[in-house]
């Protein structure tokens, strides 16, 4: 059995040489506490707890499955994947959102390589929001010099509250899992299929990810 596993090919590149140091959750996923500085990650979580949020029904504009739903708002967005560039947007914002900017500077000084921004926005779900597993991005030629940087934003968690972010390989075996940890950062580099899975039904709040999508710049 060893030896099948050891001949298969990762579905994920290993994290750059650049990046910042962290923990390993699974092939080009790497797992960062303390990105931000005490008082920077209150004021980040405390402006994700107010932001209002809207209820996207995923079905529609993905076709997925019926009861795949969740909670959003989109910070910085964009259609064109490929070729926008959000990060103006952010460099835009009101002063009250001043850390998610702040935030998306330390991202990219922890992948260490230049980047391109093309997507942030604030995603929550709640018991009976189940998550699907996914890729962000169609084409398999593409996904290499894609990222997704994940920010869990609650004030507190607890195991019991599950809520775990999963990683999974091409045969839909779990590669990693990663609890929603305040202030927690997640890079994930390739592409590999995730899903952020529901809160439990004891879970008395919403779980909150500030997300980032952005392309390696050669």
């Amino acid at each position: 059995m060893a030896a099948v596993l050891q001949d298969r090919p990762p579905v994920a590149p290993p994290p750059q040489k650049g990046m910042a140091a962290g923990r390993s959750a699974g092939p080009g996923v790497s797992v960062i506490d303390g990105l931000l500085p005490d008082a920077a990650q209150s004021a980040l979580i405390d402006a994700m707890h107010w932001m209002p949020v809207h209820f996207l029904n995923r079905w529609d504009r993905f076709k997925s499955h019926e009861l795949d739903m969740h909670w959003y708002y989109p910070i910085a967005f964009s259609d064109e994947a490929y070729s926008a560039n959000v990060e103006p947007a952010l460099e835009a914002l009101d002063q009250t959102l001043q850390p998610v900017l702040d935030a998306w500077r330390a991202i990219k000084a922890a992948v260490g390589r230049p980047v391109r921004l093309y997507e942030c926005m604030l995603s929550a779900n709640t018991f009976g929001t189940e998550g699907r597993v996914h890729q962000d991005i169609a084409e398999d030629a593409s996904r290499p010099s894609h990222y997704t940087a994940l920010i869990y934003c609650n004030r507190d968690w607890k195991l019991e509250w599950a809520g775990e972010t999963l990683f999974f390989d091409a045969d839909g075996e779990i590669t990693g899992g990663v609890m929603p940890k305040p202030g927690r950062l997640v890079i994930i580099r390739g592409d590999p299929p995730h899903v952020g899975r529901s809160v439990s039904r004891i879970c008395p709040t919403d779980r909150r990810v500030l997300v980032f999508k952005f392309w390696a710049e050669e």
